[in-house]
């Protein structure tokens, strides 16, 4: 029973995790194109994390950084992939940051993004393989 009930609770965190994934990059995407469309600056993401926390103050990543940091994330990956990249899904949004932010270019960050799911890397272990240069 304890196996089932672990397993029960992994398949609900990677279905929340993936679940908010596909929240940031649909959110990285409607402000990459009204961005590109409109020329809005970084007032207007601003502007949207005031109002998303406003609307949702119970709901964490809404802060310009994080707002920020959705729409480079998403405009990382959006230049190979139409959708959130599936391994991309399998790990936590501090890891997807994390490697968006210090790849030199998507085969790199898939790299690592494959690794951190084989070896269920935490934040610093990942965060030490970047800086050493596994890949």
């Amino acid at each position: 029973m304890k196996t089932k009930i672990h397993a029960a609770r992994n398949k609900l965190a990677f279905s929340i995790n993936s679940q908010i994934l596909e929240l940031y990059w649909e959110i990285g995407r409607d402000i990459a194109e009204k961005q590109k469309k409109s020329g809005f600056s970084n007032g207007f993401m601003d502007k949207i994390a005031e109002e998303l926390k406003h609307e949702f103050p119970e709901i964490r990543g809404f802060s310009r950084r994080n707002i920020y940091a959705v729409v480079q994330w998403y405009k990382f990956y959006s230049a190979k992939y139409q959708f959130v990249p599936h391994l991309a899904a399998q790990i936590p949004w501090g890891h997807n940051r994390l490697i968006a932010s210090k790849a030199k270019d998507i085969e790199t960050a898939e790299f690592y993004v494959a690794e951190t799911a084989r070896n269920a890397w935490d934040i610093d272990t990942l965060e030490i393989q970047i800086e050493t240069g596994l890949h």
